[in-house]
């Protein structure tokens, strides 16, 4: 009972220690901010097999839904039992999902590889080799010819070819070995935990609902009943926002690809395979992925014939301005709800941080955290009985410019366009918060 007398001071004092802990551990971390990312880095490369089951089941979900919905309409005219019925109808669709994504990994390959192989072995030749080394050095020589560059290149550098021959003999071999069988290792190990992957996924498609419902149940037994419907709902945001994104992306990367794959092919020029590779690849990265793609693709066409490279500058422009105005609008249907600034920011804070990852998956995490951010600020000026609108924030001086707001409604960051936000009458959303001033503005 002596406790109870001194709750608040036992409380004063537990939460000074978890502050101690907590700046203690961020000293450690940031104090050794390597170490801790080669840790976060060999954690990852531990689970890997099970992040890839994970990706492979999110990709797949969709076909076994569509799956087991035709199937619960075909079994519903069958006197079968709800449980077998149910039963039958998701053996189908994990049959179905894991069918067409093992054929879409075919086709891909199968398509690609050869072609890839065919363009690369093409760009490699001797007679290519000796041709690009020509018109890089006719370039050099006419852009540098007469001037002091040249005269400092020559000594300091020499003959170009003489310096490659000469840092060739420099090198040391087994480096190179050992390099080579430690890249060897690294492919066969992603792909047996691609393949691990594949098993995982159909693992996880099978206990879906099972792990959805102990997350469910975790979440509730944690927290108090206000943050765990607000956890249930980010999930659910989250989850559109994702599934939406990441599947178009992809989707809208393989069909650039395919199409710049045939232009280059029209216009008769060479490696349309590699091009078109690289063009797609890239495609998934927003705002950049253009410019990543075209640049190196243009360059390798304009060692080959410059104005080869001209010809696709203008049809990579073409097909960017119908791609970011048509295609992309049509796969991914509504936009993430942030500007392109937003964009922007996201893929070089995430992309800095997570390389090619956090390019592509960047911006819908800062989707997610900014209408988590947005729905905490409208929360606070429903509360305050401030207006929501963006547009009646432009002009004002003082608090007092803006107009009152007769009852405190609230709504949704997910809810609302992207610059302007709308008020909503019937949303009488319970807010129960004690930060939140009660005093109208």
């Amino acid at each position: 009972m002596k406790l109870n007398r001194n709750e608040k001071y036992v409380k004063w004092g537990l939460t000074a220690f978890l502050v101690i802990v907590a700046a203690g551990l961020f000293w450690l971390v940031f104090s050794n901010l390597r170490g801790f990312y080669d840790l976060i880095v060999e954690f990852l490369n531990i689970i890997a097999a099970l992040l890839y089951g994970c990706l492979f089941a999110y990709l797949m979900n969709p076909v076994m839904k569509v799956t087991q919905r035709i199937m619960d309409k075909l079994l519903a005219k069958r006197n079968l039992s709800d449980r077998m019925a149910a039963r039958i109808s998701k053996i189908t669709g994990i049959c179905a999902a894991v069918l067409v994504f093992c054929l879409a990994v075919y086709a891909l390959i199968a398509l690609i590889v050869p072609n890839l192989i065919a363009s690369i072995e093409e760009l490699l030749q001797p007679e290519k080799l000796e041709s690009y080394y020509a018109t890089i050095s006719k370039w050099f020589r006419g852009i540098f010819t007469n001037s002091d560059i040249q005269s400092f290149l020559e000594k300091t550098v020499g003959d170009p070819l003489e310096m490659v021959i000469g840092w060739l003999r420099k090198l040391d071999y087994s480096v190179i070995v050992t390099s080579l069988t430690s890249s060897v290792y690294s492919v066969v190990m992603v792909i047996f935990n691609i393949l691990l992957g594949i098993v995982a996924a159909v693992y996880i498609l099978i206990f879906k609902e099972e792990l959805c419902a102990q997350a469910k149940k975790v979440t509730v037994a944690v927290f108090s009943r206000q943050h765990a419907d607000r956890l249930l709902e980010l999930a659910r945001r989250t989850n559109s926002i994702f599934g939406g994104y990441v599947m178009g992306k992809i989707i809208d990367a393989v069909l650039v690809g395919v199409i710049t794959y045939f232009g280059v092919l029209f216009m008769g020029m060479p490696y349309a395979a590699l091009i078109g590779t690289i063009v797609g690849v890239t495609n998934i990265i927003p705002f950049f992925g253009p410019f990543l793609g075209a640049v190196p693709s243009a360059l390798l066409l304009m060692i080959d014939k410059p104005v080869n490279a001209l010809y696709f500058c203008i049809f990579i422009l073409i097909l960017q301005q119908v791609d970011g105005n048509i295609i992309e609008n049509r796969i991914l249907g509504e936009k993430l709800g942030i500007s392109d600034f937003w964009v922007l920011v996201a893929i070089l804070v995430f992309g800095g941080i997570f390389g090619f990852a956090g390019m592509l998956l960047g911006v819908p995490v800062f989707a997610v955290l900014y209408t988590v951010i947005g729905d905490r600020v409208n929360k606070r000026l429903a509360r305050k009985r401030h207006p929501q609108q963006t547009s009646l924030y432009y002009t004002i001086r003082t608090v007092d410019d803006l107009p009152p707001v007769t009852e405190p409604s609230y709504t949704s960051a997910a809810e609302e366009p992207a610059y302007e936000t709308q008020i909503d009458p019937d949303d009488d959303m319970e807010i129960d918060d004690p930060d939140y001033d009660d005093t109208p503005g």
